[in-house]
């Protein structure tokens, strides 16, 4: 008998779940939340899956802000690893006015299936809130750095790297939010050669402290380790959040 035990079956409470109770505005300091999501079946088939995640954020209501964000993905099916992808970054964001701020930030990107041991970008660059209301918030970016990368069985590699980038936000209610971030790096010796990612997110709060989220993630490299790879590469999770 096929079982399964996912936390997608939690999507039904979306409908449900609109009237509780909205997390409170956060404090000064540091804030954040912990998700995680789990899938198993057996049967005609085995299966199965999970994803760790955090952001944090460090926000003393100053004109400095640290943020620190982290995802693990992995899956088997019959005993055979199908993604196996751990990303992570840390940024810290000054403000010179209410909508015009630079950034300094390094990304961390692992990807067993694309056989990448390693992308490490470090940047620095500045950006616009082209929208900022208490509703929806909406940051244009660019900047400039390094993508120093290693693939399984290659030379590791370097180069110059230019980066762009976008992130929305939409509090639909007080307790549904909408998330969207994309961006792009390009090798400053070869602009080919390009990395993309977006991502969008639906959460719902259960309660005070949990979340239900629901994301999507796609990634694409232009010019991936071999030729006989994939360029592009999807997920669809859900996690249970908990915020503090």
């Amino acid at each position: 008998m096929k079982r399964s035990l996912e936390f997608l079956l939690l999507s039904a409470l979306l409908a449900t779940s609109l009237d509780a109770a909205g997390a409170d505005e956060p404090k000064p300091g540091w804030h954040g939340s912990f998700g995680a999501g789990l899938s198993m079946n057996s049967g005609n088939s085995d299966a199965k899956s999970f994803n760790l995640g955090f952001d944090l954020k460090y926000d003393p209501k100053t004109k400095n802000v640290l943020k620190l964000g982290g995802l693990y993905l992995r899956s088997d099916a019959n005993g055979v690893t199908t993604s196996d992808k751990l990303s992570a970054f840390v940024r810290d964001e000054y403000s010179f006015t209410d909508r015009f701020f630079v950034y300094g930030e390094i990304s961390y990107l692992h990807d067993e299936i694309a056989q990448l041991d390693s992308l490490v970008a470090p940047a620095a660059g500045a950006g616009y809130k082209v929208v900022k209301t208490e509703a929806m918030t909406l940051d244009l970016s660019a900047g400039f750095g390094g993508a120093f990368e290693k693939y399984t069985g290659q030379e590791a590699t370097s180069s110059g790297a230019f980066l762009a980038g976008e992130s929305f936000a939409w509090k639909i209610s007080p307790t549904v939010s909408l998330i969207q971030k994309a961006t792009g790096l390009w090798k400053s010796k070869d602009t080919g050669d390009a990395y993309y990612h977006f991502e969008a997110g639906l959460t719902t709060s259960l309660s005070k402290l949990l979340e239900l989220k629901l994301a999507y993630f796609l990634d694409h490299k232009t010019r991936p380790a071999v030729p006989t790879l994939e360029k592009t590469d999807t997920s669809l999770i859900a996690a249970l959040v908990a915020r503090f």
